[in-house]
């Protein structure tokens, strides 16, 4: 009768001993590095500086303000094949070289055209 008494209460210890190691080896650690984390990305600020000249002449700054619904309607306007199933950062190269692309025939169209006038 003593044996089986002591043999739960060794068993009883052994589970509470197996908790708490649980909880030093596993819940501690993921609790600090959630810490370390929140407090990392908190000093992080994700805002995008204000605009200025830069924004003005770079498209492709123009174009990572807009989210990827606007650059999908962009791209069909701009006849871009295969824009639904791209990314929003190729999707960006994409249209930016087909804009300068645009810009560069409708320069040398006009080109032609002061050389006839």
């Amino acid at each position: 009768m003593k044996n089986n008494k002591l043999e739960k209460n060794l068993e009883r210890a052994r589970i509470h001993l197996y908790n708490v190691l649980a909880i030093l080896i596993v819940i501690i650690p993921e609790y600090l590095a959630e810490l370390i984390y929140t407090i990392e990305v908190s000093q992080h600020k994700a805002i995008l500086p204000n605009e200025g000249d830069a924004w003005e002449t770079e498209t492709e700054l123009r174009l990572s303000k807009l989210n990827i619904y606007e650059l999908r309607l962009m791209a069909k306007s701009l006849c871009i094949h295969g824009y639904s199933n791209e990314n929003k950062n190729s999707l960006i190269r994409r249209i930016n070289r087909k804009t300068k692309k645009r810009i560069k025939w409708k320069s040398l169209k006009i080109q032609n055209i002061r050389k006839t006038l």
